[in-house]
Formats: structure tokens, C-alpha cells, sequence
């Protein structure tokens, strides 16, 4: 035996000690863990890289919709809601019956709703609901006529039951002038309150002192007929729709504002035209109540003998506040407001 191992060299012969190589060492640990790897039933485990169960799934998907900017609404329209809300609601607390706190916040509720509207939601802006009219509107007037001579003017509109109206006016010369133009002139207009405003039904106008000058017109709806009187004659005409008198067409403008429509049937007792009137300008009118600020409007055809301008008041529903008149031959009279009386926007 030391014979085999002198020849495989793990017998040293200085030392008389069998040595052996580190390579052999080695060799016979790894052979001994593998055979009990095999005897012993250990198992390794190795990770599952099986790549076919790990699928990446990807979709193309529209980015989410954005929420659509709610437009404000014109500005016109909200300072129009704003006035009529303004005129038509009381302004105390006391009024609404609400304590202050909650009254504002319905307020800011409100203009939180407004602030959301938008042409998408409503395609056509709806007409405003008009207010209802006053009870009455009462002025005075001073006259002043053309070449010389002053007076006065008192215009009343006064709503009646059922829905029925009545007009007067009276215009008078004072000092001189009443020498040179003795009596009232007076115009009268009696109808009815509809939903597109006055619908005359019988109009007049006369002199006190002077019978021979009365004109007259009465309006028949139902037959679409109208009858003209004066002193010399008498015809029975056609009726147009909308046909309006000389006084109630000056308060027509309360229910139908000045430049919705700018073309009217006109009687004056007399005749019947239709006029065409046009707009002039803005205009702020000095009187004795101070400066008013109007729509100026003018006639511009139909009965060419007699002139008509008007200056209706912004703040004061359209009624009139000026009014010019002037004949053929010149003579005419401009009247200027000083006082109104009215249970207007309240």
C-alpha cells in the first residue's frame, strides 16, 4: 500500500506521513455531495422564469372629455333680470318677511344660479316678462308755444278694473296767452290693458269753446272696423292691427319699449296713417326735476301736416317727458315735464 501511494504521490518519504494533494480533496467533497444529493432526495429549486404566463396588456383610450365652461350670460340680459328683479321684489326685509341673513344668502344663490347660464342651456334667450303697469302716473306739464304765450299741461293714465285704462290730457293758456287761445284742449282715450299693451277703444279730442273742432274715433276689434267723426263728416275705415291714438300710443311705450317696433297704425280722430318714427338720440333733458335721461324719438311720415317728436324717460318706463308738436303752418307747442306723481316700481 505505501508502495501505491509513494507512486501516486500522497506519501511523503522524508516524513514517513501520507499527504495528499488539495485537488483530491476537493474532487472527493464534490462527489460526496452529489452522491447525497441523489441518495438523500434534496431538490433545488430553481425561480420560475416561465415568460409565457407574464402577458402586458395595453389599450388606446380617448383622454376623459373636459367639463364644458359654462359661458356667463350677456350682460345686457343680467343688468335687464337685475332692474326688473330689483323693481319688481321689495327691498326691506320687512317686506319679504325674511330675516336679513337669509335674504342675502338667497340673494347670493341667486347670482350663483345666474353666473351658470349659458346660451347652450337656454338656445334662445326668453322674452322678459313685462311688469305689471302702474295704478296711475300723473304729470304736469309747462307749455310753452311757438311765437308767444305759456301755459299748462296735466296727462293722467289710470288703470282701471278689469284691465281697462283711461287717459286725459289737458292743455290750457295762461296770462296773455290764454286772451289770444281761450279754453282747454283735451284728449281723452278709453280701452283695455292686453298683453301687447294699450287697445284703444274710443278716443277724443276737443276744444271747450270751440265744439266745431272735436274729432273722434271708435274702435271696433271685433269687426276690425274703425269710425272717424268730425264736425263735417264721418267714414268708416279698415282697422289694422295695433292701431293706436294719438294719446295712447305717447303711453304705449310703458309696455312695448320704443325700439322694438318703429312703424304704428295713428288716428287722430281724423284720419288714419300708418307712421314710420325714428330714432334720434340719447338725450338728457334739463327740468325741474333735473335732468332726465331719454330716448328721443321723431315722426318721420304719415300725416305730413302736423310734426310729433317725443323724448321718453330711461328711468321712468318710457313715458313722456317732452313732447313737440307743430302744425304745417309752424304754430305748435313744446310741453316739458315738472312734476310726476306715480306708484311706478312700487
Amino acid at each position: 500500500m505505501n508502495t501505491l501511494f509513494k507512486k501516486l504521490g500522497f506519501f511523503n518519504t522524508q516524513t514517513q506521513k501520507i499527504q495528499m494533494p488539495w485537488r483530491w480533496l476537493w474532487a472527493i467533497l464534490i462527489s460526496v455531495v452529489i452522491h447525497l444529493a441523489v441518495i438523500g432526495g434534496w431538490q433545488i429549486y430553481l425561480p420560475d422564469l416561465d415568460f409565457s404566463k407574464h402577458v402586458i396588456q395595453a389599450e388606446l383610450a380617448l383622454p376623459p372629455a373636459k367639463k364644458p365652461v359654462m359661458k356667463p350670460p350677456h350682460k345686457r340680459l343680467v343688468r335687464k333680470l337685475t332692474k326688473q328683479l330689483n323693481k319688481a321684489s321689495p327691498t326691506n326685509t320687512e317686506a319679504t318677511g325674511l330675516p336679513a341673513s337669509n335674504s342675502q344668502s338667497q340673494e347670493a344663490s341667486a347670482s350663483s344660479e345666474l353666473a351658470q347660464w349659458s346660451e347652450a342651456d337656454r338656445p334662445a334667450f326668453e322674452e322678459l316678462k313685462p311688469l305689471p303697469p302702474p295704478d296711475h302716473v300723473e304729470m304736469d306739464f309747462e307749455v310753452k308755444r311757438t311765437g308767444f304765450g305759456s301755459g299748462k299741461a296735466r296727462y293722467r293714465f289710470q288703470l282701471l278694473p278689469e284691465s281697462r285704462y283711461s287717459l286725459r290730457s289737458e292743455i290750457e293758456a295762461v296770462g296773455l296767452a290764454s286772451l289770444a287761445f281761450s279754453g282747454k284742449r283735451i284728449e281723452t282715450s278709453l280701452g283695455k290693458v292686453t298683453e301687447w299693451g294699450l287697445q284703444p277703444e274710443t278716443y277724443r279730442y276737443e276744444i271747450s269753446t270751440k265744439p266745431e273742432k272735436s274729432q273722434s274715433a271708435d274702435f271696433d276689434w271685433a269687426n276690425k272696423k274703425i269710425t272717424l267723426t268730425t264736425a263735417k263728416s264721418k267714414e268708416t275705415l279698415d282697422l289694422p292691427d295695433d292701431t293706436q291714438d294719438f294719446l295712447s300710443f305717447m303711453y304705449q311705450f310703458m309696455f312695448m319699449p320704443p325700439l322694438d317696433r318703429m312703424q304704428h297704425p295713428l288716428t287722430n280722430g281724423k284720419t288714419l296713417h300708418v307712421i314710420d318714427y325714428l330714432f334720434v338720440s340719447e338725450e338728457q333733458v334739463p327740468t325741474k326735476l333735473g335732468n332726465l335721461n331719454t330716448v328721443h324719438i321723431a315722426k318721420s311720415s304719415g300725416d305730413t301736416d302736423e310734426k310729433t317728436e317725443l323724448w321718453l324717460a330711461i328711468d321712468y318706463r318710457f313715458i313722456p317727458i317732452k313732447i313737440l308738436k307743430l302744425a304745417k303752418d309752424g304754430s305748435g307747442y313744446e310741453l316739458v315735464v315738472t312734476r310726476i306723481d306715480t306708484d311706478m316700481g312700487k
